[in-house]
């Protein structure tokens, strides 16, 4: 008899949360809030189960996917048809650029970042050619690891802490803090919206949700406790506090290792997008999404990868983008949910 195992796309949640701040995602909010980021992170928190609430509202009330919801073809159907997928070929551009950015900054600056982010691309792609099921069960297994990874970097990090550094509390301007805050907010729920019409339970969505922002709260407050004044400074602030890390003074450069995390949190949310943008535009087959991303690859290797300042100006806007994307989606979303259920009840 085969086993089967059970799968909870709930954990897909975690990953997705999580995507947006590899590298540049973490440094944006110390560039407004500088120490007092990990405030912005517990208000951005509590704001973003709001933003959960709607996406498991929309769920609850579909009983289908997202791709039956608005099978038929009339003009709110069209309109929610293409701005979402403008949404998630916007969401896997900035998903490579993060990706691509990150692997020349530190690990592969001699090799186009073409090649570099196309094994992710082609796994992420042809990962799962019919349903979200094998995304699940991966993520299901990286879940634990990725756990795992956070817990051993902050252990390995003990003998760096200096509690002073987070003093004085409150230093930034209100409106930076504020600004802070709609930016994580934005962050961190912004990927949640590739799981509507997913059958997934607000107490689900909302336990990964607390989960994944609670390990962002302990990776930022590790970089202030130990980096303090300087974590402005830092393009990668993540990735320069593990540099410090040393076991025993002799066993040391162990970042590449205890940073994988990172790569699964992009895996899963470009595979996720990968799935669902080939459900809207109805392809048959893989090649047809591959060959769309592997385009917008090319532009960011050609104009972000390697050139810093463009990509800290990408930085600075695509969170307000997003935040547009996201409003109007769910809008367009609710408004279609209640206009079904008025026909359910007529």
């Amino acid at each position: 008899m085969r086993c089967m195992m059970k799968t909870n796309k709930g954990i897909l949640g975690y990953f997705l949360s999580r995507s947006l701040f590899l590298g540049g995602g973490i440094s944006t909010l110390f560039l407004y809030s500088s120490k007092d980021a990990y405030l912005a992170i517990i208000l951005g928190t509590i704001l973003g189960i709001g933003i959960i609430y709607i996406t498991s509202y929309v769920n609850k009330n579909s009983n289908v996917s997202l791709k039956e919801l608005i099978a038929k073809k009339n003009i709110l159907n069209i309109i929610i048809r293409i701005v979402y997928i403008i949404y998630l070929l916007f969401l896997i551009f900035i998903i490579l650029i993060i990706l691509a950015t990150f692997l020349y900054s530190y690990f592969l600056p001699f090799t186009p970042s073409v090649v570099s982010c196309l094994p992710f691309i082609f796994l992420a792609t042809f990962l799962n050619p019919k349903n979200i099921n094998k995304i699940t069960y991966v993520a299901q297994v990286l879940f634990v690891i990725s756990l795992f990874l956070i817990f051993i970097k902050t252990i390995l990090l003990v003998n760096e802490f200096d509690f002073s550094n987070i003093l004085p509390v409150f230093s930034v301007k209100p409106q930076d803090l504020l600004k802070t805050t709609i930016i994580f907010t934005v962050l961190s729920t912004a990927p949640f919206i590739t799981l509507v019409g997913e059958k997934i339970e607000f107490k689900q969505n909302l336990k990964y949700y607390l989960i994944s922002m609670a390990t962002i709260l302990v990776v930022v407050f590790s970089i202030i406790i130990v980096l303090g004044e300087c974590v402005n400074i830092y393009s990668y602030p993540e990735y320069s506090v593990l540099r410090k890390i040393s076991l025993f003074n002799f066993i040391e450069n162990i970042e590449n290792f205890v940073s994988a995390g990172w790569f699964f949190d992009i895996f899963i949310a470009l595979s996720l997008c990968s799935l669902k943008f080939k459900e809207l535009i109805n392809a048959k087959r893989n090649i047809i999404p591959f060959g769309i991303i592997f385009i917008l690859l090319i532009i960011v290797s050609e104009y972000v990868a390697n050139n810093f300042y463009n990509s800290i100006a990408i930085y600075k806007v695509f969170p307000w983008i997003i935040l547009g994307f996201i409003t109007i989606l769910l809008l367009l979303l609710i408004i279609k949910i209640n206009i079904k259920k008025k026909r359910a009840v007529n």
